[in-house]
C-alpha cells in the first residue's frame, strides 16, 4: 500500500520530466503522454493510459492537465488506479538550469481499487491439546522472526526518481479495497494536502481528511509535519494532531510526535490524548516483529475501553470459539486473544470505575505474551483501604490457571457493602489478605473451582439490625423465668470480630469465625455459597457474669456459663439480618438440665466418698 502511493506521487513527476523534455523540441501533447507512458514504464513497471483531454501550457507557467487518467500496477494486476482530472505546474526559472521544480501537483476524483487475498480465518485453540498449543507458539514465533527478515529486505519508501514537489493536494477521493469473496471496504478522502514533499528527511506540513464507511463512519481529520528519509526508510512524526469520531461512543483527539521505521514496521511515539473525559499521555512502542509487540507507559485520569487496544491487531481480531448457550455469569475467557497478545503495560490510572466501586490512583505493572498475563504488581485505593496484590492467568495449556494473593487494608465496610448492591448492613473497617488459585477456561469454572484462603480482620465494626445481646439476654432471662425490663440496641457492636475463609468448591468456609462483645465471646463455622451468598453456620456462645449489668434477668451463674449457647444462622447475605439468627433454647434447657443432675451426683459423691471423688466423677461426665 505505502509503495502503490508513491507510484502515484511519481506518475505527475515523470509526466512533467518528459514534458519538460518535448517542450524544449516543441513537440504536441500526444507525444508528450507517449514519451512520459515510455518513461514510466521503464521506471516503475506501471501502465499509463489518458482516456480525455490533455492540454498543455508553458505561460505563465509550464502546465499539464489531464483527464480520464488510468494507471495500472505491475505485477498486481488487480490493482489499479483511475483519476478525473490530474494537474502539474512546473515552475519555469529552473528550467533555464536544467533543474525541474514542481510548482504543484493536483488530483481530484482518484480512485485506487485494491483486490486482496481472503483475510485467514480467526484463530480458534478452544480445542486444542498442551502438544498441538506448544506447536502453535513455537509456529508463531518461527513466523514472526521470518516475517521480521523479509520485511527488513524490503526497500517500500523507494522510488526510482528523485522527489521534490512543493505541493501536492487530492480531492473527492477514495481508495476501494476488496477481499476476494467479500465484501468492498471503502476509504473516503476528503482532502489530503501535502507541502514541500521531499525524501530527504525535511519537515513536510501534511493536512487531511478522511473517512472510512460503516455504521457509524469513521471521520479522522489530521494535521502536523512529518520528515521523510528515503535513505533510512524512517518517517519522522515531529508533531501530528489528529481528530477521529466513529471508532469509538466519543471522539478521540491526539497529540503524537515519534518515529516510526517503515520496514521494520516499529513506531515509537509519545502521545497525549482525549477521549470524552479521559486523558491519556506517554510512551507507546509498537513492533510487528519484537517481542513485546506493544510495550506502553501510559498515565490515565481514568479508566476507558480504549486500552484494550493495547492487545495488538492480533489479539484484537481474535474471535471467541463458539460454545453453547451459558448463564451470563459463565463467560467464557478470551482465550484465543490471550494467546495471540503480546504486550507489556505500565499503566497508572487515577481512577477506575469498576460498576459501582471506584478504585484511585491505580496503578498496574503487566505482561502478556504466549497465553500468560502476569499482573506483577497492582496497586490502588478503593472504599478507603490500601490495594495490594499480584496476579496471573496462565492460558497457556488446554486449562487455564488463575493464581491471585494480595491484601486491602482499613477497608470501608458500609461503602464496600453499598458499591456491591447489598445494605450496608456491617460498618467499620476490615482488613484482609487472600492466597487464591482456580482452574477453567469460563468465569464459572473459575469461581467453583477457586480455593486457598481468605483472613478478615475487623476494627469498630457493628451489625445493623441484629442485636447480639439482646437475643442472648432473652434466652438467660427466658432460662431464669424472669423478663427484661432494658431496651436493648438493636445493633451489635463487636469488640472483636475476624474470619478465616477457605475457597473450595465455589463455597466459601468459615473456619473458624470469631466475635466478641464485653462479655460475650462467639465462635462458629459454616459455609456461603460464593455464587448466590446463601450462608448457614452454627455458633456457640460464652457467656460472662458480666452481663447482669445489661439487665437483672440476664444474671447468669455457675450453671449457665458452664455450657456453650448454641446459636444458628442461615440465610441470604443480601436479606434482613433480624431474620438469620436464633438461640437454640431448647438445647440450653437440656443442657442445663443434664449439667444439674451430673451436679447432684457429685454432691453426693461427695458426701459418701469425700472431694476427690467427686472431682474424678466430674471429669468422667465432662463437667
Amino acid at each position: 500500500m505505502p509503495r502503490f502511493l508513491f507510484y502515484l506521487i511519481a506518475i505527475p513527476l515523470v509526466l512533467v520530466v518528459a514534458g519538460v523534455i518535448l517542450v524544449t523540441l516543441f513537440v504536441d501533447e500526444e507525444k508528450i503522454l507517449a514519451l512520459a507512458a515510455d518513461e514510466l514504464r521503464q521506471k516503475t513497471g506501471a501502465t499509463l493510459e489518458v482516456g480525455g483531454a490533455a492540454d498543455l501550457s508553458i505561460f505563465p507557467r509550464l502546465g499539464l492537465s489531464l483527464e480520464q487518467v488510468a494507471l495500472d500496477m505491475p505485477g498486481e494486476q488487480q490493482t489499479s488506479l483511475r483519476a478525473r482530472t490530474l494537474e502539474i505546474g512546473v515552475q519555469m526559472m529552473p528550467l533555464l538550469s536544467k533543474q525541474v521544480v514542481i510548482d504543484s501537483i493536483l488530483l481530484d476524483g482518484v480512485v485506487i481499487s485494491m483486490v486482496t487475498e481472503p483475510a485467514p480465518d480467526p484463530v480458534d485453540t478452544s480445542s486444542y491439546n498442551d502438544q498441538q498449543l506448544a506447536r502453535f507458539y513455537q509456529q508463531k514465533e518461527a513466523d514472526r522472526v521470518e516475517a521480521g527478515k523479509a520485511a527488513s529486505a524490503e526497500n517500500i519508501l523507494a522510488i526510482p526518481l528523485a522527489l521534490e514537489v512543493a505541493k501536492l493536494h487530492i480531492t473527492d477521493s477514495r481508495i476501494e479495497i476488496t477481499e476476494t469473496g467479500a465484501d468492498t471496504q471503502v476509504i473516503e478522502i476528503t482532502s489530503f494536502t501535502v507541502e514541500g514533499l521531499n525524501l530527504d528527511g525535511r519537515p513536510i506540513p501534511v493536512a487531511a481528511a478522511i473517512s472510512v464507511a460503516g455504521e457509524p463512519p469513521v471521520v479522522v481529520s489530521l494535521k502536523g509535519k512529518v520528515m521523510i528519509n528515503q535513505e533510512t526508510q524512517v518517517i519522522g512524526l515531529e508533531t501530528m494532531d489528529l481528530a477521529v469520531t466513529g471508532a469509538l461512543q466519543a471522539p478521540i483527539s491526539m497529540t503524537t510526535s515519534g518515529e516510526v521505521d517503515i520496514n521494520r514496521r516499529i513506531a515509537d511515539l509519545n502521545l497525549v490524548a482525549d477521549i470524552s473525559d479521559t486523558r491519556a499521555e506517554g510512551q507507546l512502542r509498537y513492533a510487528s516483529f519484537e517481542s513485546p509487540q506493544v510495550d506502553a507507559q501510559l498515565r490515565l485520569n481514568q479508566f476507558t475501553p480504549a486500552l484494550l487496544a493495547l492487545a495488538g491487531p492480533d489479539a484484537a481480531s481474535a474471535e471467541t470459539a463458539p460454545t453453547e448457550p451459558r448463564d451470563q455469569d459463565d463467560v467464557p475467557l478470551p482465550l484465543d486473544a490471550l494467546r495471540l497478545m503480546d504486550t507489556r503495560a505500565d499503566l497508572a490510572i487515577d481512577q477506575v470505575i469498576w460498576g459501582n466501586h471506584r478504585v484511585d490512583e491505580f496503578k498496574a505493572k503487566l505482561r502478556v505474551v504466549d497465553g500468560q498475563a502476569i499482573f506483577h504488581k497492582i496497586t490502588g485505593a478503593i472504599h478507603g483501604g490500601t490495594l495490594t496484590m499480584k496476579a496471573s492467568l496462565n492460558a497457556r495449556e488446554s486449562t487455564a490457571k488463575v493464581n491471585a494473593q494480595g491484601d486491602l487494608q482499613q477497608l470501608d465496610i458500609a461503602s464496600a457493602l453499598a458499591a456491591s448492591d447489598v445494605e450496608p448492613i456491617l460498618t467499620g473497617q476490615a482488613s484482609l489478605d487472600w492466597k487464591l488459585h482456580g482452574q477453567g477456561n469460563t468465569s464459572g469454572a473459575i469461581t467453583n473451582t477457586l480455593r486457598g484462603p481468605v483472613n478478615l480482620i475487623t476494627e469498630q465494626a457493628v451489625l445493623q439490625g441484629m442485636g447480639v445481646e439482646k437475643m442472648l439476654c432473652e434466652t438467660v432471662a427466658l432460662v431464669n423465668q424472669e423478663a427484661l425490663a432494658t431496651d436493648f440496641p438493636e445493633d451489635s457492636a463487636f469488640e472483636e470480630l475476624s474470619v478465616s475463609l477457605q475457597l473450595a468448591g465455589g463455597k466459601a468456609r468459615l473456619q473458624p469465625l470469631k466475635a466478641s462483645f464485653p462479655d460475650i465471646r462467639l465462635l462458629g463455622e459454616g459455609a456461603m455459597d460464593i455464587a448466590t451468598l446463601d450462608f448457614d453456620t452454627t455458633f456457640t456462645a460464652r457467656l460472662s457474669p458480666g452481663l447482669e449489668q445489661l439487665d437483672p434477668a440476664c444474671r447468669v451463674n455457675e450453671r449457665i456459663t458452664a455450657i456453650a449457647w448454641p446459636v444458628n444462622c442461615r440465610g441470604n447475605a443480601s436479606g434482613d439480618p433480624a431474620d438469620w439468627c436464633a438461640v437454640d433454647s431448647q438445647e440450653i434447657i437440656e443442657d442445663l438440665a443434664t449439667n444439674e443432675l451430673k451436679r447432684k451426683a457429685q454432691k453426693e459423691i461427695e458426701k459418701k466418698y469425700g472431694e476427690e471423688a467427686g472431682a474424678l466423677l466430674k471429669g468422667l461426665l465432662g463437667n
